[in-house]
């Protein structure tokens, strides 16, 4: 473990440049800051506790509080509720948009004869319901206007032309596809990060971990690459692929003492990724 008197500048600026597409897409589907916070809080707490254990030793909430920096309030909180499901939307930290989205598919006074969301004018001058008083409802501090232009930029409402705003309670339904590539890429960043930590902290053999980087190339050659690199790196996952599975089915059916053993799980992916190269180069930390 090291302890430095403070974290290296390099690992600093590698680390914001690596949160930055997670950061996009938590924005994306409407998990603010607080929210995220909560959760790091939680994983924080699980980490130290399963993985900076001193031998022989209990793990207090006091020694975890000083190794992660969480108060020991939180962490006794957090690891009494360590088995419960994660469900941030119970807490204090909803995002104002999802507290919005929820006052106006649940309060009657924003629900038809039928429990539907009701069409709102935009403005508060009609003496009835409206998205401003809807939204000044939720917070004072935020105007209904940056509610909307958000909500109006994503689908999730229209703007008729008689300044009416529409739910599009549709656009709210995660599809099955959009959670089963939360799964994969939970697991794929998971793996290759755990991949890349393992090999900074030089503690083990390290994993392959390479990659083929280019500035300067046409959009067009960034194309043909993508095709050829998409050729390639199918025919070598559908190797490894047929030889796992040809080694699962031996130890399925093999009585060899070692089959037994605790099993062990691999992965192999590839990835390929291109964007415009002077932002790249702005933002890379490299």
């Amino acid at each position: 473990m090291n302890t430095p008197a403070s974290p290296p500048p390099k690992m600093l600026q590698a680390l914001r440049y690596l949160l930055e597409p997670l950061v996009r897409l938590l924005l994306d589907h409407g998990l603010a800051y607080p929210a995220l916070a909560e959760l790091l809080k939680r994983v924080y707490v699980d980490v130290a506790a399963r993985d900076f254990a001193l031998p022989g030793k209990v793990q207090t909430d006091s020694r975890l509080s000083v190794l992660t920096g969480v108060h020991r309030k939180d962490v006794k909180r957090l690891r009494e509720t360590a088995d419960a499901p994660l469900n941030l939307a119970k807490t204090s930290h909803v995002s104002v948009q999802a507290q919005l989205l929820a006052k106006w598919l649940g309060d009657s006074n924003y629900l038809d004869a039928d429990s539907r969301p009701l069409p709102l004018p935009r403005l508060a001058n009609h003496g009835g319901p409206s998205f401003e008083q809807m939204a000044s409802e939720i917070s004072k501090d935020v105007r209904a206007r940056v509610f909307l232009d958000e909500w109006l930029r994503v689908d999730i409402v229209r703007l008729d032309q008689d300044d009416v705003v529409h739910l599009n309670v549709a656009a709210l339904l995660q599809s099955p596809a959009l959670e089963e590539k939360m799964d994969f890429f939970g697991r794929n960043i998971h793996d290759h990060l755990a991949a890349v930590v393992s090999n900074l902290e030089g503690q083990a053999a390290p994993y392959m971990d390479r990659c083929v980087f280019y500035h300067g190339l046409t959009e067009q050659q960034v194309q043909q690459l993508k095709q050829r690199a998409e050729h390639l790196s199918m025919d070598a996952l559908l190797e490894i692929n047929r030889i796992a599975r040809e080694m699962v089915m031996q130890n399925q059916a093999s009585t060899d003492p070692l089959a037994a053993q605790t099993p062990q799980r691999m992965h192999f992916g590839t990835y390929f990724y291109h964007a415009d190269d002077s932002r790249s180069q702005e933002n890379d930390p490299a």
